[in-house]
């Protein structure tokens, strides 16, 4: 089943799996990574109410039996129903194939810095499938077999056994409760560290293979998998979560495996892939397009324009009360002293007159920024869309303001971030940048 953002579709031919499905995406849900924020601090009131929900949010069910997606794109599989969930701005293009919105999405995450995303901007070129899940599992089988094959890694891993010699250093608390309290103390109970191959790196590339060979049907995907998994024949068996990725310490020498061990942690974190039934087939990556867009628009003005100096989700509070902060603004990216840019991911209407697709609750909110922040230019930035009702005109309007020296200027534009040609991506999207800030510079 394809849908995209907001579309709904029939699920009556999986409707005696509802409750199960429902259940999986509720335990996805709340074991989530949290896409935005790294620290409790920097949770905004909307996002702490969101933390309390405990339905899912990914897809919405009526009694009339339809599936509707909501703001997550991806692809998710429960046992032998596959679900890819496209951009919005995508829809009414019939010239879009697949494999065009898949590769968008994965260039995309490549600037975005909270969804980690290794290999976003890998070659994909001979991915023949329009499969996304497919797709997700080949970027990890290919390129994790050509550097375990190529580069085979060894590690020093730390050993605890019992021996009848001195190896390593003495664990004393273990030689006195099984050895010297029970008369064996000619054995000793050490803790030494051998360079092996059989080491914790190699365990996890191992589990997430043996994993993603149960869940993929694309021959040549599993074929490359099992050839991974025969590079790795004397690494032992063992099941893997996300926090034992932690644990794993590589130099500098290894920074292709870091790639790999990153993406290992990817599927294991949030139910990617489903660690409580490894006889099971789930599967589910799905990302909210809001962040990706507001992420993906503050890494590249980062990487490509570094002289701006942006800042990503500025916190401030708007009063004090009796020295109580309170009121919590986030502009979304903010230029010192020059600009407020803030990331709308929402479709402008040309039905909406001279408001030219704006909300209300939106320009007040820019205003408040305009006002707490003491700078009088504003940009909202949309994105570009192909639907037969949507505006993509720039507008601009002005706000007289007593409290400002000039009047607060909020310019509204669209910004077309969809790429038919990948090797030009970055070429692209740097004039397409420029002529959408340097007008408010």
């Amino acid at each position: 089943m394809i849908l995209s953002e907001w579309q709904s579709a029939s699920f009556e031919v999986n409707k005696n799996k509802l409750t199960d499905f429902v259940n999986y995406l509720s335990s996805v849900w709340q074991n989530r990574n949290r896409y935005v924020v790294e620290s409790p601090e920097d949770i905004s009131e909307e996002e702490q109410q969101e933390e309390k929900i405990q339905r899912q949010r990914f897809f919405d069910f009526t009694i009339d039996g339809k599936i509707s997606a909501r703001n997550y794109v991806g692809v998710v599989q429960f046992e032998d129903t596959r679900i890819e969930v496209y951009p919005k701005i995508f829809s009414g293009d019939n010239t879009a194939s697949a494999q065009l919105w898949q590769q968008n999405l994965l260039y995309w995450l490549g600037y975005c810095r909270k969804i980690k995303f290794p290999f976003s901007q890998a070659d994909i070129s001979k991915f023949a499938s329009d499969d996304f899940l497919e797709l997700l599992i080949y970027i990890f089988a290919n390129y994790t077999e050509e550097i375990i094959a190529n580069q085979p890694f060894q590690a020093y891993q730390s050993v605890e056994e019992e021996t009848t010699f001195l190896k390593g250093r003495l664990s004393f608390d273990n030689y006195t409760k099984h050895n010297l309290i029970t008369g064996k103390w000619q054995h000793f109970y050490c803790i030494h560290e051998p360079f092996v191959y059989d080491n914790q790196f190699n365990r996890i590339v191992k589990y997430v293979a043996k994993r993603l060979t149960g869940i993929s049907s694309h021959q040549p995907n599993v074929e490359k998998l099992n050839s991974l998994l025969f590079l790795l024949h004397d690494v032992a068996d063992v099941a893997c979560i996300a926090d034992d990725c932690d644990k794993v310490k590589l130099n500098p020498l290894f920074e292709d495996h870091k790639q790999v061990l990153a993406l290992c942690k990817l599927y294991l974190s949030s139910h990617v892939i489903d660690i409580h039934d490894e006889s099971n087939r789930n599967f589910c990556f799905l990302v909210p397009m809001e962040y990706v867009f507001e992420e993906f628009i503050f890494g590249f003005i980062t990487t490509h324009f570094p002289a701006l100096n942006v800042k990503s989700q500025s916190t401030d509070f708007l009063a004090l009360n009796q020295d109580n902060k309170v009121f919590q603004i986030k502009n979304d990216l903010y230029i010192p002293n020059n600009l407020i840019i803030d990331t709308k991911y929402k479709i402008r209407s040309v039905d909406d007159g001279p408001k030219a697709g704006v909300s209300q609750n939106d320009m007040y909110q820019m205003i408040s920024y305009s006002l707490r922040r003491n700078c009088e230019r504003v940009l909202l930035l949309y994105p570009e869309a192909l639907k037969s009702k949507s505006l993509n005109t720039p507008v601009c309007f002005t706000i007289p303001s007593a409290m400002l020296s000039k009047e607060i200027t909020i310019r509204v534009c669209n910004i077309d971030i969809k790429l038919e040609d990948m090797e030009q991506a970055d070429i692209l999207m740097s004039a397409r940048m420029e002529e959408a800030l340097l007008k408010d510079l």
